[in-house]
């Protein structure tokens, strides 16, 4: 699996747009503006490269709908998340969305996390599911978490769906 930094992408980009600007802009003012807002993206990329630990939500549950998920390392603050139906299906395509980056010590931590889906061809007042996972991982410097909901097999004959949780390294 080959590894894309986003953040160097974003940098690229914002680089880009700086040499960009200077042949469109004349005016100055907007040219200041567009110097800010490189800026600020730099300080974003660096504020999550700072990041040692990266959380991703995948699905490959094709007969259901990913509605929310809501993650909580440790005792840190609850991260919740409500997707849109194209957010979910973008999941479905293989996307992956990153819910949350935090600074960690390294060593051992508890991950908890809870998905909430429907049927796929459900209507609005369907029965929901309510996939849960409570386990631990090891944090070291780049530590990259897939939370992926599926259902196969008997879970998906019974209509349910678990969530399944995978630790990436990047390739090097």
């Amino acid at each position: 699996m080959t590894y894309f930094s986003l953040h160097k992408i974003q940098v690229s980009i914002a680089i880009l747009l700086i040499f960009k600007s200077i042949n469109i802009f004349a005016n100055d003012v907007d040219l200041a503006r567009l110097k800010t807002d490189a800026l600020y993206v730099n300080t974003e990329i660096k504020k999550n490269e700072s990041k040692n630990c990266h959380i991703y939500i995948g699905s490959s549950a094709e007969s259901l709908i990913l509605q929310a998920a809501k993650i909580q390392i440790d005792d840190n603050q609850v991260v919740r998340y409500t997707y849109s139906e194209m957010e979910s299906k973008a999941l479905l395509a293989g996307g992956l969305h990153t819910i949350n980056s935090l600074n960690l010590s390294a060593g051992e931590h508890r991950i908890r996390a809870e998905f909430v889906a429907m049927g796929a061809d459900a209507g609005p007042n369907s029965d929901r599911i309510f996939p849960k996972i409570d386990q631990h991982i090891t944090v070291g410097n780049s530590t990259y978490i897939e939370l992926e909901l599926i259902s196969d097999g008997m879970t998906k004959m019974r209509g349910n769906a678990e969530i399944v949780m995978r630790d990436w390294q990047p390739a090097l």
